[in-house]
């Protein structure tokens, strides 16, 4: 296959679904978008999420850190706060004063649920792999929860 069918046929791949990845450590909230995750289907048991991540990234380490942390499935009213959240590190300042997303308490762990999200799962950490400039992992989902949106209303 040459280089423009390759184009062509990965076209089919678009567009890919942004999530994000939310963390607490101490006081510091952190959200960090990602469009490489996977979510278990319902024949796997426990469900599970997987998300990579470049290394050095400050959302792996707080991850890593604190082996916790809520995958969410973001609104479209949602995007330009996601946006911003992507430009940023969390590192260096305070995202969450500086957009409009809003929280609510997990059930089962410390990192929040985001507010009018299409889907908010609440993950612990079972397995990392540094597989050389990223790592992957692995959390299995305690509970989740869903809004009455559409499944088309997350950002592509």
């Amino acid at each position: 296959m040459d280089d423009q069918q390759i184009r062509e046929k990965s076209e089919a791949l678009w567009p890919e679904v942004i999530g994000v990845v939310i963390t607490k450590l101490g006081d510091k909230l952190d959200v960090c978008p990602v469009n490489f995750q996977s979510i278990s289907t319902v024949y796997e048991k426990p469900l599970s999420v997987c998300v990579g991540l470049a290394n050095g990234c400050y959302t792996l380490e707080n991850v890593l850190s604190a082996g916790e942390f809520v995958f969410a499935y973001p609104s479209k009213e949602q995007v330009e706060d996601v946006l911003y959240c992507g430009k940023v590190s969390g590192r260096n300042e305070d995202k969450i004063k500086n957009v409009g997303l809003k929280f609510q308490k997990s059930e089962t762990i410390t990192p929040p649920n985001l507010h009018g999200a299409v889907l908010n799962c609440e993950c612990k950490v079972v397995h990392s792999y540094d597989v050389g400039t990223f790592t992957i992992f692995f959390g299995n989902m305690t509970p989740f929860t869903t809004k009455s949106k559409g499944s088309l209303d997350k950002i592509y």
